[in-house]
């Protein structure tokens, strides 16, 4: 490769990371945003917390069975332009949100905008992968994934600010133009380094085929197997949901206490990926893995039991949000390093697939055992996915393509 060509690709990298990281943040940021927008919507049009909970349901299967979908399109479509046409759809559709007069076009918009919402995660990671495809591919996936963290951690008071000044309906609006901007953008700025002809042999290939072909490979079956395991306390659905419980109900903070240790909580959720990423580019994704792992089970496990210091409470819940949510990109790492350029797109999509629903069957579980055994149950059941998770990783064999990849990094304790 000439000094040129080179340059030509790193500014490509560059300029799709910058603009796939930035819909990831916008994307949370939305989300961030409609736990705000739910109670004013609730009395201005009339419905009550069943029909609110039907819909986020709904929503919320429908925007995690079409992760699939999404790596299956990213076959036979551009993925610049999937991406760009999925991010503005979804700024579209919140405009229309912005504008419901009714529960049924409320929902409607609200679910179809998880349609297009869809494509980030597989889609996004999947064109990063081919972008930054050995040193610095840990890094990238990490930026993408601690975007969205930022957007989650950094809106809901920015958020609240604007309602209070303009209602929910403009503000709605507001969250809606990034997003069609950074889709029109993506469309026209950024371009997909997969071969045209891949393209091509894609469009006639069997989709169930191609999943079965990545579906073979054991090392992808263990990383699928982790990502779900660890579903029952990593991300924003289990801690995210459980820890502000505890810390009200169990321990009686009150609401600026509690929002003190959430949000040491989403800083770690923050610095966690990016320390992960600059780990994983240094030395073994495996070994990153196992190590983020062990340190989210160790506080996860440690938490009840330091609940009255006011000092070791906050560390705890920090270092927390470090292993927990650090974990899920070196993950995402791993899974590029041992899959075929051909089968990546696929390999993505069973990857959030996995993770969504999985998440969906802990989230109830959990719930139970706190009803039964109470809240501090549930750390110990977040402590033990962690553990399991540890396990399928020690038990994987992944072959010699991540082994050839780690040795493009260069010197390092390569596994």
């Amino acid at each position: 490769m000439d000094q040129h060509t080179h340059v030509h690709s790193h500014a490509h990298g560059a300029r799709a990371l910058t603009l796939i990281s930035l819909a990831h943040g916008i994307n949370h940021a939305q989300g961030a945003l409609k736990p705000l927008v739910y109670p004013l919507v609730l009395r201005e049009l009339g419905f009550g917390y069943s029909e609110l909970g039907i819909l986020l349901g709904i929503a919320s299967a429908v925007g995690g069975s079409l992760q699939i979908v999404a790596g299956g399109l990213a076959r036979i479509v551009p993925r610049h332009l999937l991406l760009g046409l999925g991010n503005a759809s979804v700024g579209v559709f919140f405009v229309l949100v912005a504008l419901a007069q009714s529960f049924f076009q409320f929902s409607l918009w609200t679910v179809l905008s998880r349609i297009g919402g869809a494509v980030q995660h597989p889609v996004g990671s999947s064109l990063l992968s081919h972008h930054f495809q050995h040193a610095r591919l840990g890094s990238a996936l990490a930026t993408h994934f601690t975007a969205g963290n930022l957007g989650t951690a950094a809106i809901p008071f920015i958020a609240a600010l604007m309602i209070g000044l303009w209602g929910w309906r403009v503000t709605t609006i507001l969250f809606a133009v990034p997003a069609i901007l950074v889709g029109i953008a993506m469309c026209l700025k950024l371009h997909d380094p997969r071969p045209s002809v891949h393209t091509g042999a894609s469009s006639t290939a069997s989709f169930f085929q191609d999943s079965c072909d990545a579906l073979r490979n054991p090392g992808l079956r263990w990383i699928l197997l982790s990502t779900a395991v660890a579903a029952g306390g990593s991300g924003h659905g289990i801690i995210s949901s459980f820890l502000p419980l505890y810390l009200s109900h169990s321990l009686g903070m009150n609401a600026p206490a509690v929002g003190f240790i959430f949000t040491l909580l989403m800083l770690g959720s923050v610095i966690g990926p990016m320390l992960g990423g600059w780990l994983a580019d240094q030395y073994s994704a495996r070994r990153v893995i196992l190590g983020g792992l062990a340190l989210a089970a160790l506080s996860t496990i440690t938490l009840p039991s330091v609940a009255a210091n006011p000092w070791l409470l906050p560390v705890i819940a920090f270092v927390l949000g470090i292993g927990a949510f650090g974990v899920h990109p070196i993950l995402q790492t791993l899974l590029a390093e041992i899959t075929d350029d051909h089968l990546r797109d696929i390999a993505f999509a069973l990857f959030y697939t996995a993770t969504f629903l999985a998440g969906a069957v802990w989230s109830p579980a959990v719930g139970y055992l706190a009803d039964r055994f109470g809240l501090e149950s549930t750390f110990a059941a977040m402590a033990a996915s962690f553990v399991a998770a540890s396990l399928c990783i020690l038990l994987a064999r992944f072959g010699e393509a991540s082994v050839l990849r780690a040795a493009a990094r260069g010197p390092g304790l390569n596994a």
